[in-house]
């Protein structure tokens, strides 16, 4: 008997590619698009799949049955991962979300149904946080998850009305003077730093970079021959495009050149990423790896600085604020943060690329004149 080779409709490929170039589906009449890679829009469509094919039979459920916290939960999740393999969220912050709102089914019960949900039990639900935190940044953090769920989703008309969530607010966060690094110190961590770290450092210090900055950090972004690199800050989005100094160019030059990023392990692996792992369950779990801080760390008590807790390679970040606020310029220090703060007044501040440059040059001076930025 002669085995037909013709695909049948389960054998095929879900998505048709676009003559954009991009991988795409059309649901309920319209066109969904799912970027121009096959295997990465596969498994973004795939996480949207019940959200883009679901949401009306869930919300035919929630205004029928109503909708219980697991459904929202559920459904709240399904679309942030899907954000998540599109790279417009972290797998760190996906991972905050995930633990957040388990927490929040653990206390009012996953079978709870949200027009069940009184402003007393989001005060208690509140006071559950704070005796289980310590922290206010971590308290205000599952509060604003918990929030941003509710309100998603009102916008995307899955619920038509949410608990009274302004019921409860966040604490008030108290800013502490953080701690910066003084010349003396920036010249003892450079002296004893491998090449790798000494680059890093002058990153820190010349452009304000963070851990997340210097692992994301490609060839591609660096223009040695205008000596200007351009990176935009994963966090906000904001672009960034700042001079180099001679320092930080001599530094990026010497590291060896193994793949399209500029910084790798001795191992091979970046410096900043992310491990999908599989627990006996089958949930996946991601798992996000920081080799910077710790060897950032062990530089710093080589050398004995002995700083406050939470002092790290971060601080390299604040030490490059704080030289750049002694400019004047509020908008260059945005510019130089990626921050989006000043939102409306730099709507009437076309170009901030000379302040940002002179900023960035003057703070060179207070590196190698041995001058306190404190």
């Amino acid at each position: 008997m002669k085995i037909s080779k013709r695909k049948t409709r389960s054998d095929k490929f879900p998505l048709t590619l676009h003559p954009t170039g991009q991988y795409c589906k059309k649901i309920r009449g319209k066109i969904r698009y799912f970027g121009t890679d096959k295997k990465q829009a596969l498994e973004s469509y795939l996480a949207q799949a019940t959200f883009l094919h679901g949401t009306r039979s869930l919300m035919h459920k929630a205004s029928n049955d109503k909708m219980t916290l697991m459904q929202l939960v559920g459904l709240y999740l399904q679309y942030q991962h899907a954000r998540m393999l599109a790279d417009n969220l972290t797998p760190r912050h996906y991972n905050e979300q995930t633990d957040s709102l388990n927490r929040l089914m653990a206390f009012l019960g996953q079978g709870y149904r949200i027009e069940s949900i009184s402003t007393l039990d989001l005060q208690s639900y509140k006071s559950k946080l704070q005796s289980h935190y310590a922290s206010v940044d971590r308290l205000n953090l599952n509060i604003g998850i918990m929030k941003a769920m509710f309100h998603w989703a009102r916008r995307n008309d899955i619920l038509e009305s949410i608990p009274n969530i302004d019921a409860i607010s966040k604490s008030k966060v108290v800013h502490k003077e953080m701690y910066t690094f003084n010349s003396q110190q920036i010249n003892k961590l450079l002296s004893a730093a491998d090449i790798k770290m000494k680059a890093m450092i002058w990153l820190g210090l010349n452009c304000g970079f963070g851990c997340t900055d210097c692992g994301k950090l490609q060839w591609t972004d660096l223009d040695f021959k205008d000596r200007r690199v351009k990176l935009a800050r994963n966090k906000t989005g904001v672009e960034r495009n700042f001079p180099l100094w001679s320092e930080t160019m001599q530094a990026l030059k010497e590291l060896p050149r193994s793949g399209p990023f500029v910084f790798y392990t001795s191992k091979g692996h970046l410096w900043i990423r992310t491990v999908a792992k599989t627990n006996d369950d089958g949930e996946r779990k991601y798992i996000f790896v920081n080799r910077i801080t710790p060897t950032f760390s062990r530089l710093m008590k080589k050398v004995r600085i002995h700083a406050p807790r939470g002092t790290g390679f971060y601080s390299l970040r604040r030490t490059a604020a704080t030289m750049a606020a002694r400019s004047g310029d509020p908008f260059a220090v945005q510019r130089l943060l990626g921050h989006v703060d000043l939102t409306m007044a730099t709507r009437y501040v076309q170009d901030l690329s000379e302040q940002t440059d002179r900023v960035i040059q003057n703070s060179r001076k207070y590196v190698l004149r041995g001058e306190d930025v404190a």
